[in-house]
């Protein structure tokens, strides 16, 4: 199998999607951090690459459409059972993600660095999503190398009692993009401008906090520039993995310019064209020209904060 130039790093879900208060749901359908992740990147790069545990009750057909969308899959077999949530949204934004009874669990759905195949090793970017710590900072560890970009988004559900591990990580990152929540948590006050600052001081040469429907903020250490870059006014209908998407298409975008702000951009875009789907296998597949049409009306709305 061939490897790839950017990888994401995390979990395949099974969603249940349930929105309030219309009551509209769907049922089964393919999620995780690391597709949602892969997908946002292959917005604008056709080498993407997608690294994760495979559980023993996966959709085979699920797998030929990830592959078919040109995502190059490293999977590791094991025998526990996929991750199955129901993803609950409630009014406002609220939402949380609950693992049906008989789902697997993170800890064992999570990939270990001695299961990543030999030849899904040596890109060039590798973002890694949403797992518990102390197995995402093994993975950090284990993919650091001279030249090779990292980007990192935490979870809000392993950050207290973790803190000094993420100051670890934090330290052999390139990227770190937690959301509003997860800064607030990490930083102690609900102060983006001041925590995108006060987290770049431990390592990250950008931060960039995701802000939801208010956009994001991207802090770069060494020119100290702040910049929000606003959401790109899409048909929203499921926010699941926006975050993810996003995260992904940061990656993807900063390998193609070099530039923050405009890989925040591109990650935005990205997101744009998720929340427009429902489920990661519904999302569109722009031609270059209508995502370059989507870039070219956020430029125009860019600001320095």
């Amino acid at each position: 199998m061939s490897s790839a130039t950017l990888y994401s790093v995390g979990n395949f879900t099974i969603d249940d999607i349930v929105l309030w208060p219309s009551g509209e749901n769907w049922m089964g359908r393919a999620g995780g951090n690391a597709l949602f992740a892969a997908i946002g990147a292959r917005v604008w790069l056709d080498s993407v690459g997608l690294l994760t545990r495979l559980g023993c009750d996966y959709p085979s057909e699920q797998l030929d459409e990830i592959r078919l969308r040109g995502i190059c899959l490293g999977l590791h077999a094991v025998e526990a059972r996929m991750l199955h949530d129901w993803a609950l949204y409630e009014a406002e934004g609220a939402r949380q993600f609950i693992n049906h009874l008989t789902s697997g669990n993170n800890v064992e759905m999570t990939l270990l660095p001695d299961e990543v195949p030999p030849e899904h090793q040596d890109g060039r970017a590798y973002h890694l999503a949403p797992v518990p710590t102390d197995q995402q900072a093994a993975m950090a560890e284990f993919l650091r190398r001279p030249g090779r970009l990292i980007s990192l988004d935490p979870h809000e559900s392993w950050i207290k009692g973790y803190e000094a591990v993420i100051e670890r990580m934090l330290a052999q990152v390139d990227f770190f993009l937690p959301s509003r929540l997860e800064a607030r948590q990490i930083y102690g006050a609900d102060d983006p401008e001041q925590a995108a600052a006060a987290l770049a001081r431990l390592g990250p040469p950008v931060v960039v906090i995701k802000l939801g429907r208010d956009g994001s903020l991207v802090y770069e250490r060494a020119s100290g520039r702040l910049t929000h870059v606003p959401i790109y006014p899409a048909a929203a209908r499921d926010p699941t993995g926006a975050g993810d998407a996003y995260c992904g298409g940061f990656l993807a975008g900063f390998l193609l310019t070099h530039d923050a702000v405009r890989a925040a951009q591109h990650g935005t875009i990205s997101a744009s064209y998720v929340v427009e789907a429902i489920g990661a296998l519904a999302t569109a597949t722009p031609s270059a020209s209508e995502a370059r049409a989507r870039l070219a009306y956020l430029e125009a709305r860019t600001q320095i904060a």
